[in-house]
């Protein structure tokens, strides 16, 4: 995904038209959003398990480092790279899950989704190269 849009994000020479109304409500920013979970966190690993899945997210934060470093060089401030845990989402993916996660922390992915918009747009600037969750709390590495 970050080979193929790649092209499309803007460099630091690139004019913004920040007058878009069609764009209100979104990041100010070019962003490239990419989901990852609380399992890819070294630090807030203390069950274990899970090997392959945590190994994956872990690296889906650093290709998003990475990724947010290399858009530091080329688009300076007016693009960056973060990644989302959107915690336990209602979906067929997860549904083996569910009876083990607290109804109040089982959510509906038309609310995650809002949340995690929210989320980008408030963490701005100052949060790229970072993962947050869907509550806009960062997941630390």
């Amino acid at each position: 995904m970050v080979k193929h849009f790649s092209p499309f994000i803007p460099n630091k020479k690139a004019r913004s038209d920040e007058s878009n109304e069609e764009l209100e409500g979104f990041a100010n920013i070019s962003t490239v959003a990419i989901m990852s979970a609380r399992v890819g966190s070294i630090s807030d690993n203390r069950l274990g398990g899970w090997y392959s899945y945590r190994a994956s997210k872990a690296g889906i934060n650093q290709l998003v480092k990475t990724f947010d470093n290399h858009l530091r060089t080329s688009s300076g401030d007016k693009a960056m790279a973060l990644a989302l845990h959107p915690g336990t989402v209602k979906t067929d993916l997860s549904k083996e899950f569910w009876k083990g996660v607290k109804k109040d922390k089982l959510f509906e992915s038309e609310w995650v989704a809002e949340r995690l918009m929210n989320v980008v747009r408030d963490v701005g600037i100052q949060g790229r190269g970072k993962c947050w969750d869907w509550d806009g709390r960062e997941v630390l590495p």
